[in-house]
């Protein structure tokens, strides 16, 4: 009798089981919840999703257990007993294809939104009647009773918004993302005493190493922090998303942060701070957070040795020792642009390390420089170093500089015979680097021949100068660089100053793990994609390249869409389609040349780009590691 009854109940509990791995109907918001999990793709958060699979053969619909069942696939294959493999279920169906067996989609629940919202595969040409069909099935077998609303997430069904939309309720990406409340930006987690910065530029002085700052705005650089929260988001390749992934600190944003009562009431006290995706959490910590006390081996190689002006198609290999890693990235891109299906801006010349070290010399800013690390006062006196630096960016603006070198770089720019205005942008050894990326720390600036307001002299003083900043000093001195052996060079090329486009890709998929697709931040004009104004959005998408697997070729997955294009996204399909062939051509020389240790899907490259003239030629102007 008793085996009899542990076999029952053995059966009892194996049928329990497999009925929760799917559900026909959702009768309740707790059903939803027993069902779901994080999206595939994560690129919104405090988003749960419910995969649905609509069978065209039973006219069955089916909501199912995403823990179980982490892919479509894996349901309809061990479930319904399709015999195809992956690259055949992909092919067909997700393809309006006569042999198509399933209506593929999620079922997502914003939280910031109490909104349920039936998202398809970007990548899905289904078509729109069967959209309709499997909308309907879904409103049919769920409790939700207010509008169920369908989410445009791709180029092809924007383009088809009039028709789609037509009975049928329809949310962009746009409006998904402006009512979002919450992003996680580095997923780590701290300890420090919980601090609110009201006004930045006033209390920025005061603030320590161990206190975990509440903000209400972006400002463009932070000192040494254990953690951030902000009320503004970010883009990921804002200052701050570098900041977080190369400090490994936890960030994160939440909209009106700086009202919640709740979080004044830790104010001044020791707490625990983690980033999760879909929250964070503030406790109490009885115990203080001890300092990171890693040494960090980064490497910074120079050699003064190069003494003359050198035009980007003859720079030398490992050029990154006389004229710095963005010049020599610079240099790598010009190769790769005569087949690659790009351009690199026009004119482009370096001004080596020695130039530099001259003008530091003779101006008298290097002996006070010498004296600053002699007595390295930076732990106990950071008004001294401050002003200090001061005096060295005077003397390097002050002194002239060499007349032979100011002859030359204005011979460099007439012999491009086109342009005089030029862009003159620091190229350090110490950034663009692994472990480093050194961004926004250093200054560019445009010369012009004939303008004296804009004068080439003062142009290379300014980057030069740019090199002792305090801001950028700290942060070296945080990582552990030496700052004796850190030089600045300059890359020289003509400026654009009426782009039509402007934007930052990465050639990663920053939200699916090991995936393909790379992520791109665009916008029009100049208008600033890495720290924009708080009021505009500039589109954020993912694409794919010609040799991506052909469920992805072709597709833009759009996350939101620049608010200064009337909603849409600054760059057709096949600009789009010329710029991911492009970065997959810089990744993959990378991959083989450079990074060769990291696994080719990981690898992420910042790669910055632009679409120019009444052609809208793309251009590629700048090559780095994503340090993630």
């Amino acid at each position: 009798m008793k085996l009899s009854l542990s076999v029952l109940f053995l059966l009892f509990v194996s049928c329990s089981i497999h009925s929760q791995s799917f559900l026909k109907v959702l009768e309740t918001s707790e059903d939803f919840q027993k069902l779901s999990d994080r999206p595939l793709v994560e690129k919104y958060g405090q988003v749960d999703a419910v995969k649905v699979v609509y069978d065209l053969r039973s006219e069955t619909l089916y909501f199912l257990n995403g823990k179980q069942y982490p892919y479509h696939y894996s349901f309809c294959s061990e479930y319904l007993n399709d015999g195809t493999d992956l690259a055949y279920f992909n092919d067909h169906n997700y393809r309006n294809s006569p042999k198509r067996k399933y209506l593929l989609g999620n079922l997502n629940y914003f939280k910031a939104q109490e909104r349920y919202v039936l998202e398809i595969s970007a990548s899905d040409t289904m078509d729109e009647n069967a959209i309709r069909l499997l909308h309907q099935q879904v409103v049919e077998h769920t409790f939700i009773k207010e509008q169920l609303y369908f989410l445009l997430n791709s180029l092809r069904l924007q383009q088809e918004k009039k028709t789609i939309g037509k009975g049928l309720p329809v949310i962009t990406p746009s409006e998904v993302f402006e009512q979002l409340r919450y992003q996680p930006i580095a997923q780590y987690r701290g300890k420090g005493r919980l601090r609110f910065i009201d006004t930045f530029e006033k209390e920025k002085d005061a603030i320590l190493p161990t206190d975990i700052i509440v903000l209400r705005e972006t400002p463009v650089y932070l000192p040494e922090v254990a953690g951030i929260l902000v009320s503004e988001f970010q883009t990921p390749l804002s200052h701050l998303s570098i900041l977080g992934t190369n400090r490994k600190i936890p960030i994160a944003a939440y909209k009106n942060l700086s009202d919640s009562k709740t979080l004044r009431s830790f104010e001044g006290k020791w707490v625990s701070y983690e980033v999760r995706r879909d929250t964070f959490l503030i406790a109490p910590s009885k115990r203080k957070p001890k300092r990171d006390k890693r040494t960090k081996n980064i490497k910074i190689p120079f050699d003064l040795g190069m003494d003359s002006l050198t035009a980007v198609p003859y720079l030398p290999k490992k050029a990154e020792r006389f004229v710095g890693n963005k010049a020599a990235n610079f240099g790598r891109l010009y190769q790769l642009g005569k087949t690659g299906g790009f351009r690199t801006p026009e004119g482009a010349f370096t001004v080596p390390f020695y130039y530099y070290e001259q003008h530091a010399r003779t101006s008298g800013a290097q002996q006070l420089l010498n004296e600053l690390f002699a007595s390295a006062p930076t732990n106990t006196d950071k008004d001294s170093v401050r002003q200090r630096l001061k005096r060295v960016r005077k003397m390097i603006a002050k002194a002239p500089i060499a007349s032979g070198l100011l002859a030359e770089v204005e011979r460099k720019i007439l012999a491009n015979g086109t342009y005089r205005r030029m862009r003159f942008r620091s190229s350090t050894n110490a950034e663009d680097t692994k472990n480093f990326s050194g961004a926004g720390l250093y200054t560019s600036k445009t010369g012009e021949l004939g303008n004296p307001k804009k004068s080439v002299e003062r142009a290379i003083k300014k980057v030069w100068a740019s090199l002792w900043s305090y801001r950028a000093f700290m942060e070296r001195e945080l990582y552990g660089i030496p700052h004796q052996q850190v030089y600045m060079g300059i890359l020289v090329h003509r400026s654009f100053p009426s782009e039509a486009v402007n934007g930052v890709a990465i050639t990663k998929n920053l939200y699916r793990k090991d995936s393909e697709g790379f992520v791109v931040n665009a916008q029009l004009g100049n208008e600033n994609v890495v720290a924009p104004d708080p009021q505009t959005t500039s589109d954020q998408f993912m694409c794919y390249p010609k040799s991506a697997d052909a469920l992805y070729k072709n597709t833009v997955n759009i996350i939101t869409t620049s608010s200064l294009n009337q909603g849409k996204l600054t760059m057709d399909n096949d600009e789009i389609k010329r710029l991911a062939n492009a970065l997959e051509t810089v990744k993959k020389y990378f991959h083989k040349k450079v990074y060769r240790s990291k696994p080719y899907p990981a690898l992420g490259l910042d790669i910055e780009f632009k679409l120019d003239g009444d052609n809208r030629t793309l251009y590629l102007k700048q090559v780095r590691l994503h340090n993630d």
